[in-house]
């Protein structure tokens, strides 16, 4: 979800960028500008066409992101955390949360590994979670 939320971000400053006649961030059309204006100066068409693909792809993955919950994202994160609210998770997971942030073995190995490989070594005692 950071990830998602940094693109939708540049996609936004894209958008911006291009409203305003910079093009740098697409260094094919930038270069092309270059060789034939010394102006740099984008065809409204263009420009147009440009920014409604940017709105686009923005619009599309929002609709992608839109079924990944934040509180989902937090059990992941640190599923020991005491602000996580289990009640906000789905129903089929709950108990497996409260078993998970009550083991300390599974505590002590969040600690010592990164997430990828703790999540990998849950997937055996609590599959549903996983």
């Amino acid at each position: 979800m950071d990830c998602m939320r940094a693109i939708l971000a540049i996609l936004q400053n894209w958008q911006r960028k291009v409203s305003v006649e910079n093009a740098a961030m697409f260094k094919n059309l930038s270069a092309v500008l270059d060789e034939i204006e010394e102006d740099h100066l984008l065809d409204p068409s263009l420009k147009s066409e440009i920014i409604q693909h940017l709105k686009s792809l923005k619009n599309e993955l929002k609709r992608y992101s839109a079924e990944f919950k934040e509180d989902e994202g937090k059990l992941v994160r640190n599923p020991f955390s005491d602000t996580l609210d289990i009640a906000a998770i789905p129903h089929d997971v709950q108990d497996e949360s409260f078993y998970l942030k009550n083991d300390s073995t599974a505590r002590d190995l969040y600690e010592e590994k990164s997430l990828t490989v703790f999540w990998c070594s849950m997937y055996h005692s609590f599959p549903k979670l996983v």
